[in-house]
């Protein structure tokens, strides 16, 4: 199953317990495509960089969900519905670790930072020079 995360940015003045049940209404709708909530992650009331609806401050929250094709359509539909949702995004999450980010860079000082691209220890052939 594909996975997702949606930012949704609710109005600062909702009350705690809609914002729970609109979200527990997004949870079922995740199960009734065969998927789940992977993770919910509640930022709080944070300034927003503009205004949107005269309103300069936004309760963030972010849900990392999978689930099969057409799940992203129900959740976004539903969120349209909901009147203090003021913004929301859905992107696909990759979770994978490619193995070129996963290799420690070189410090500085050491010749493989320099450029020389030998490890300490490692002897040299013996017709060939030392790099300058």
């Amino acid at each position: 199953m594909t996975k997702y995360e949606t930012a949704i940015l609710f109005h600062p003045e909702l009350p705690e317990d809609r914002r729970k049940e609109f979200l527990a209404k997004i949870e079922g709708i995740v199960a009734s495509f065969g998927g789940e909530i992977l993770k919910q992650d509640d930022w709080g009331i944070r300034k927003l960089a503009y205004s949107i609806r005269k309103t300069s401050n936004a309760f963030y929250t972010f849900l990392t969900y999978s689930g099969r094709r057409g799940v992203v359509e129900e959740v976004e539909r539903n969120i349209k519905i909901f009147d203090d949702v003021m913004r929301h995004m859905t992107s696909r999450v990759e979770f994978e670790i490619k193995p070129a980010a996963a290799e420690p860079a070189p410090e500085e000082g050491s010749p493989a930072a320099e450029g020389g691209g030998e490890t300490p220890g490692t002897p040299l052939p013996a017709d060939e020079a030392p790099p300058a």
